[in-house]
């Protein structure tokens, strides 16, 4: 079997472009090579997990908004009973748990094991039962206060700032290829 090693750089990458082509929204994307950035550093092929995960847009956008949910407060776990590809649903709930310092905790029947120190999510993911967000008793990390979800945006705000985005692109045609647009055949990113 022939192996590929990448840096952390080209994981998050290919990653985040597997994840917008497959179509999901960028921000999720970028969640997604956040992920696979968490689960490479703990030895597990995270550009496989992806492509896994993949397969199931609707069950990565779930995992992503379940996450949201239980990080402020809206559910206190997230069962694993019936998913897919638990390996992205702890890659993602690992990658926020570093961002944000959170306490997230992987249970199952042989007790918790926080993600902050889960060195084989692998082993973790064929027992886990739930994610919870762990307050630890006295004298263990502090939790960070709960942030309430981002504001609603107003969709006439949203249409013009789709409009703004939508100004930064090129239109195709052979002059603006001829002028450096594109990829073209140089693409090596």
């Amino acid at each position: 079997m022939t192996t590929i090693l990448l840096s952390y750089n080209e994981v998050q990458t290919l990653a985040r472009k597997a994840a917008c082509g497959a179509g999901l929204p960028h921000g999720v994307a970028e969640d997604v090579g956040q992920a696979a950035v968490w689960l490479s550093a703990r030895g597990i092929d995270a550009v496989g997990v992806v492509i896994d995960a993949l397969g199931s847009q609707a069950e990565v956008l779930g995992d992503q908004s379940a996450i949201d949910a239980l990080c402020c407060g809206e559910t206190a776990e997230i069962a694993f009973e019936g998913r897919s590809c638990s390996l992205m649903l702890i890659g993602l709930a690992g990658a926020v748990a570093a961002n944000t310092a959170m306490n997230l905790t992987l249970c199952y029947d042989g007790g918790v094991e926080p993600l902050a120190l889960a060195a084989n999510p692998a082993e973790l993911a064929a027992s886990a039962l739930s994610l919870r967000l762990h307050s630890p008793p006295d004298g263990g990390m502090p939790m960070p206060r709960r942030s309430p979800r981002p504001a609603a945006t107003d969709a006439a705000a949203y249409a013009a700032a789709l409009g703004l985005a939508a100004r930064t692109y090129v239109p195709a045609s052979e002059l603006s290829r001829a002028q450096g647009a594109g990829a073209g055949t140089t693409d090596n990113d």
